[in-house]
């Protein structure tokens, strides 16, 4: 079983949104949705169910592979109820047939534990519900004895491999009394219209809105404790430069590196407003950590050579970095929302993070 995460602290990269063809022609969202793998789908999913309703959920998952237990998408709630979405991608309208099986593991797996009972369960369809479909939901009794009629056909061969599971009076019980009201669906156009709003509706669909880069964060006067670090390897840099220690107090006495040091910060903040724009747009970081795990790249042969001193070392690593190539996120190749001034910060982000420091001298 592979769980993916797709909370506000994590989302993985998804298939539909490296496909670069979104940009080369215009396909209708409705027609696009319908040629996405089973994978793109269920991500597709569970990116509409984080970006749609932040507010709503603490957390959203989304389970691939066998032992899903009829759950493709899991999207929490902060008091730790669930709501459950079943993904259906198939080449045509979805069908009461094709469902009783899902409609079986729903029961089955809450009845027997394995699950808890969701709040709500949706069904979502790439083709949308067929008339029979949409009136079984509307007859919610229609499928309590649907699913008892069809248990030995459709369900009790084919919800664990190499297993029976029988209808026997406890579990009949349990069905003739299970909240079937808990069952619903959403429209593919109506999941496009509110993806539609979000930023990932340009990475998925391509179009000529694409999200801008709207957080400026200036360096605040005094000091964050969460900047220490790296500006701590900094005055270490100016120290072996001027021969003598150099801290936060003494620095004012040196113009030049007060000027320099005044600078540093400018470019880390600079990557600080694009890390904090690059989690209003995706809901995550993780495009942040692929620019930092590039830079890293791109510098760490280079931060190995010889140097005068620190502050020799930190300035020709800053002009280093200002070359290094980083389209392989989309933030750069596609956004264009890295500059040089960020580079340089992303090179501080990393000294933050003990990556990285420009001492050339050993202690």
């Amino acid at each position: 079983m592979i769980v993916t995460t797709f909370n506000l602290m994590q989302i993985n990269k998804m298939e539909p949104l490296d496909d670069k063809s979104i940009f080369q022609s215009v396909i209708p969202p409705l027609q696009r949705v319908k040629e996405f793998s089973d994978e793109g789908f269920e991500e597709f999913i569970a990116e509409w169910a984080v970006a749609c309703a932040k507010t709503k959920y603490k957390d959203v998952y989304r389970i691939g592979g066998a032992g899903d237990k009829g759950r493709d998408v899991i999207a929490e709630y902060e008091n730790g109820e669930f709501d459950y979405y079943q993904c259906k991608k198939y080449s045509s309208q979805l069908q009461p047939s094709q469902y009783w099986l899902e409609f079986g593991k729903l029961c089955y797996f809450v009845y027997n534990k394995d699950i808890p009972m969701p709040k709500k369960y949706y069904i979502i369809a790439s083709h949308d519900l067929s008339k029979k479909m949409r009136s079984l939901l509307d007859n919610k009794e229609d499928i309590r004895s649907g699913l008892i009629r069809e248990w030995e056909n459709k369900c009790s061969k084919h919800l664990i491999e190499n297993k029976t599971i029988n209808l026997t009076s406890e579990f009949l019980t349990f069905i003739q009394n299970f909240n079937f009201n808990i069952i619903d669906t959403y429209s593919m156009n109506t999941i496009i219209e509110e993806h539609r709003h979000t930023h990932y509706f340009y990475f998925r669909f391509g179009g000529n809105i694409k999200p801008k880069r709207n957080i400026i964060i200036e360096p605040p006067t005094d000091i964050e404790n969460s900047e220490r670090k790296y500006l701590k390897k900094i005055l270490e840099a100016y120290s072996e430069n001027k021969n003598e220690d150099i801290n936060f107090k003494s620095i004012n006495k040196f113009s030049d590196l007060l000027k320099d040091f005044s600078s540093r910060r400018q470019e880390y903040y600079s990557a600080e407003s694009l890390k904090r724009c690059i989690r209003d747009i995706f809901s995550n970081e993780n495009e942040f950590e692929v620019l930092k795990t590039e830079m890293f790249s791109g510098i760490s042969d280079f931060v190995q050579f010889d140097f005068k001193d620190g502050f020799d070392k930190l300035k020709k690593t800053m002009h280093e970095a200002t070359r290094v190539n980083l389209s392989i996120s989309r933030v750069d190749n596609d956004l264009h929302f890295v500059g040089n001034t960020d580079k340089k910060g992303i090179c501080h982000h990393l000294a933050n993070q003990d990556s990285i420091n420009w001492r050339t001298r050993n202690e």
